[in-house]
């Protein structure tokens, strides 16, 4: 594992940090390589001492893979006063190197991968992998057949943004305060469905996400995770790996 690499490769493959937040820190000069501030393309290799911000960063060559079932009221950030990292759920997570991949917002419950995988990450993130993401939606009022299609077809939110055709869309109640609708998205815009929903003039109630590619919540208890292999967590998302 001797061979020089982009340094903000090494930052998100085997540290704490994902490639965009890694090109920031480069990009605002925070990063030091052995002492020495380093600008945009330079190389290193995992012996070499990585600070950022002051800080050196241990880098794990050791992937760790966990699906994880999130509370309500947990948060996707790294850090929070209250304590409520959804990474916190994982033991000696801050030792480890661990993060989310993506975010579920603080009222989100469900599936969510926690890793030390940058690389995996940036695989996930990326809409051109058309990674299929699964959830149970709660709404406070009836859904019509124009909102219905509407949905499918694109919704254009509040900032003008159109969203991906949604797959699978299928209304399981239709009931005043007990709407419930299942829904795939390829894509994770901020609030991208609660947004969704209200520019229908309809309010998401509860959200649930069930299904990350082809892993499943099933059998994780809430607040609890499951722990997996490289080869599992990437046969789970029909990826190849190096």
């Amino acid at each position: 594992m001797n061979n020089l690499e982009r340094v903000q490769k090494l930052i998100s493959n085997y540290g704490p940090y994902s490639r965009r937040q890694a090109d920031k820190f480069v990009e605002e000069g925070k990063v030091k390589i052995n002492g020495k501030v380093i600008s945009p393309g330079e190389k290193a290799t995992v012996n070499d001492k990585i600070e950022i911000d002051g800080k050196i960063i241990k880098l794990n060559l050791k992937h760790e893979y966990f699906l994880v079932n999130k509370p309500k009221g947990f948060i996707c950030q790294r850090e929070d006063k209250f304590g409520k990292e959804t990474i916190s759920l994982i033991n000696n997570y801050k030792e480890r190197n661990l993060f989310t991949v993506g975010r579920l917002d603080v009222n989100t419950t469900g599936l969510i991968i926690i890793t030390t995988d940058g690389e995996l990450s940036n695989k996930i993130t990326s809409p051109k992998n058309d990674i299929k993401k699964t959830y149970l939606v709660w709404v406070d009022k009836h859904i019509t057949k124009n909102i219905s299609l509407g949905l499918q077809r694109g919704t254009t939110l509040d900032d003008g943004y159109i969203t991906k055709i949604v797959k699978n869309f299928k209304i399981i109640s239709n009931e005043d305060g007990k709407v419930l609708v299942k829904m795939t998205l390829i894509e994770g815009k901020k609030n991208q469905i609660r947004r969704m929903f209200e520019s229908h003039n309809r309010k998401v109630i509860n959200l649930k996400r069930t299904q990350i590619g082809f892993h499943k919540i099933d059998g994780i208890e809430t607040g609890k995770s499951k722990k997996l292999s490289k080869s599992e967590m990437y046969k789970g998302l029909k990826m190849n790996f190096s």
